[in-house]
């Protein structure tokens, strides 16, 4: 509990704040269970000694549009060494298909869907957000930049499979 407490204190002063936090102290993801798009369950206790990054987005976001052919590439590049991008869908219409988005975009990362309660849990307010999770199930850096460009996605990414 006193994880999920520092992690939405984070997430608070982190949105009110900046666009991307280098954390000092890796904070501890606490266990979600994510809801995927083709039903199952992925739970994120499962993915220890995997490094991962959970991108919280929208369909109707224009700004997770744009960051989402950078996730991309990074899932490309860096799937061979383990590294996983897993969308996290919230504030949905009813009707909204977030996997065929990302489909319909050329993605290939899959998405958990009606994550609401998630990104409430940990305090994510906004869309694009983005952490960056070790191996170790520690979030080591958080972003709201929709920059696909951004040199430090590019370098946490790497950190991630090096670490």
């Amino acid at each position: 509990m006193k994880h999920l407490l520092a992690l939405i204190l984070l997430f608070s002063c982190f949105i009110n704040s900046t666009s991307a936090s280098e954390l000092e102290n890796p904070i501890p993801l606490p266990p979600l269970t994510l809801e995927m798009a083709d039903g199952s369950q992925l739970k994120t206790a499962e993915l220890l000694c995997t490094p991962y990054i959970l991108h919280f987005w929208a369909t109707w976001c224009p700004y997770c549009k744009k960051l989402q052919p950078g996730l991309e590439k990074i899932h490309q590049k860096y799937k061979r060494h383990g590294l996983r991008v897993i969308g996290v869908s919230f504030r949905e219409d009813d009707d909204a298909t977030p996997q065929q988005s990302l489909i319909n975009r050329g993605h290939h990362f899959k998405t958990a869907i009606k994550a609401d309660l998630i990104a409430q849990q940990l305090g994510v307010k906004g869309t694009p957000t983005t952490l960056f999770i070790n191996k170790q199930g520690q979030v080591i850096w958080l972003t709201t930049t929709s920059d696909p460009d951004d040199k430090k996605l590019h370098d946490n990414a790497a950190k991630l499979v090096s670490d």
